[in-house]
């Protein structure tokens, strides 16, 4: 003792105690008490060479936060490991103890703790029918058949007590390897998304992750797949997206029609960057749906189809990517517009392209005249589509509701494409997407406009807050009465135009009226509060996501409101002083015989 305390007191270490101080304690198994037996810093430490220490030792707890083998992962993708996200190598050992600690609080309370172990013991056992001694050898088997260097450091291990990794270090995933299970998916990515539950296709309690699991790759954690496939449908050509571009695997890659439900796994979700614990990862199931009973609407769920799993197996799209073919109209805009179900494809045979009447050499007119009585056009058959993984279609004009530039003598057909439609613009200099991204737009914080819900929040000027209600032109609920910017759609079934009849109308949405679904108080005659939670009356025709503004123009009808003027002429109509919303509307019926 006089020693150490003439060492306590700053004099060199003599001999004796030089030897002792290098030595662990053999009467504690955790000599510096850092939470990591001394067997577990002695067996798996290495050198690193860069900074001349070893990577663990029973004699320091400052290894504790280390990460030999540097497999903690990025949850939340913010550049940085964080204390919660890192699998460092305290946590690897303490997972033989608690799984993931931090995440303890998913195991109910009468199971009490699962370590890694034992929740890989239970997954042989239920998932390959193995006795418990078999799936315990598991373990073992896990680290001696992996490597050479592993196999030798086994043998070392159980050297002089042939059960000796069993009893003490059994259940640990290997610090020195970023992938212990050796299932494909980095220990780190497992420890990130790990939680314990019941999941697909377990009908049991798992970690949803679990790095010496090897058979949590099959798992399925936020049931994202492709659960109601019917013979007749037609899977997704598979392969990967880059850049917007698709590639296509060679034919032992695809998917067979069958009737099989189809797991989006946890080995799948990681070869696709996905998140294994959200089922859409790009958020794009922003299509909302009402649910009627006796007409009445009586519930508004969210249509969750472009789940990452169905993204992937059923439609072709990006799971990654809210745009996935990059032409500024949202896959869930595209998929709500063009899914056609039955064929299993983004394209539909329908009845809507205008036949334009000639009035003169100069004027064109988007109505039939026979026999001095003025009608509506003549709509002629055409395809229609709307194909996320395709950006050809923004400049489609299947409606042919567009407007004639006889300017030069002769008439041009200008079209009013989709592209224009969802963001209700007819300027030329708008009218795709390279345009829009080759001019000087700005976003809300001055990025230059690149994507579509920059474009969308630059024209309706949703960034600037209150003042929003004078620049949204595609806002639905009408604020007062002296209000122009509210949506009113009418089927008036008037058959001549100039022979005005209002008795038979019928109002399908109207921004001065309130739904029934989630009305406070009151009839339906008052403006909508949707502040409140109200609804505009028939908000569904043309707001798709529920957020009470409409998602453009109808790309399907030539005159979206019903008031016999085409959407392109009222939009241009509108834009002669520069202003919009203080004279024409697609949106809003204009009663027309005023």
């Amino acid at each position: 003792m006089e020693q150490y305390q003439d060492w306590l007191s700053g004099s060199p270490a003599k001999p004796l105690l030089s030897a002792l101080l290098g030595i662990s304690d053999p009467n504690d198994v955790d000599t510096d008490r850092d939470g990591m037996s001394d067997g577990y810093e002695y067996w798996f430490t290495q050198w690193n060479l860069e900074q001349n220490i070893w990577e663990m030792n029973p004699l320091t707890g400052t290894d504790v936060s280390r990460d030999s083998d540097d497999d903690s992962y990025d949850c939340d993708g913010n550049g940085q490991i964080s204390d919660s996200e890192s699998f460092d190598n305290l946590a690897e050992y303490e997972s033989r103890i608690y799984g993931k600690k931090i995440a303890v609080d998913t195991i109910p309370n009468e199971t009490g703790l699962v370590s890694y172990g034992a929740d890989a013991i239970n997954a042989f056992i239920g998932e390959e029918g193995m006795s418990y001694d078999a799936a315990f050898g598991q373990l073992y088997d896990m680290f001696r058949s992996k490597s050479l260097e592993s196999s030798d450091r086994m043998g070392l291990i159980n050297s002089l007590q042939p059960d000796n990794f069993n009893i003490s270090l059994a259940g640990v995933s290997d610090p020195t390897d970023d992938d212990s299970d050796l299932d494909g998916m980095p220990d780190g990515w497992e420890f990130c998304y790990s939680i314990y539950g019941e999941f697909l296709p377990v009908n049991d309690f798992r970690w949803s992750l679990n790095p010496i699991n090897p058979l949590d790759i099959n798992y399925d954690p936020d049931s994202d797949g492709w659960f109601d496939r019917e013979i007749t449908d037609v899977p997704a050509p598979q392969g990967t997206w880059e850049s917007r571009q698709f590639s296509e695997y060679e034919p032992e890659g695809q998917i067979p029609q069958g009737v099989q439900s189809l797991l989006f796994s946890n080995l799948m979700e990681y070869n696709n960057g996905t998140h294994p614990l959200d089922d859409d990862s790009d958020d794009d199931s922003s299509v909302m749906k009402p649910v009627f009973t006796n007409g009445v609407v009586t519930s508004y769920v969210k249509d969750s189809n472009l789940s990452d799993g169905r993204e992937v197996f059923k439609y072709g799209t990006n799971p990654l990517d809210n745009d996935t073919d990059g032409d500024m109209m949202p896959d869930f805009y595209e998929y709500y517009r063009g899914w056609n179900e039955t064929n299993d494809n983004w394209s539909s045979r329908l009845q809507i392209s205008v036949v334009w009447h000639q009035v003169t050499s100069v004027v064109w007119k988007p109505v039939q005249v026979s026999n001095g009585v003025i009608t509506r056009p003549v709509l002629e058959w055409a395809w229609f589509t709307h194909d996320p993984t395709d950006p050809s279609d923004a400049g489609q004009d299947a409606d042919n509701d567009g407007a004639w530039d006889c300017s030069g003598g002769s008439c041009i057909y200008q079209p009013y494409n989709n592209f224009q439609e969802y963001f209700g613009v007819v300027n030329a200099s708008m009218s795709s997407p390279s345009l829009v991204r080759a001019s000087n737009l700005v976003d809300c914080s001055g990025e230059p406009v690149s994507e579509w819900w920059q474009l969308r929040e630059s024209l309706l000027g949703t960034c600037s807050g209150s003042s929003s209600i004078s620049t949204n032109y595609f806002r639905m609920n009408k604020i007062n009465d002296n209000d122009r910017l509210y949506a009113l759609v009418i089927n008036d079934y008037d058959l001549d135009y100039e022979n005005v009849d209002s008795s038979n109308d019928l109002t399908s949405l109207n921004g001065e009226w309130t739904d029934t679904f989630n009305r406070i108080a009151g009839d339906q005659y008052h403006l909508p509060n949707i502040f409140l939670g109200e609804y505009v009356y028939g908000w569904w025709i043309l707001d798709i996501d529920g957020d009470q503004i409409a998602d453009g123009t109808d790309p399907t009808n030539w005159d979206t409101d019903g008031d016999w003027l085409n959407d392109h002429f009222e939009i241009e109509d509108d834009l002669l002083d520069g202003i919009r919303g203080n004279s024409g509307s697609p949106i809003r019926y204009d009663d027309r015989s005023t």
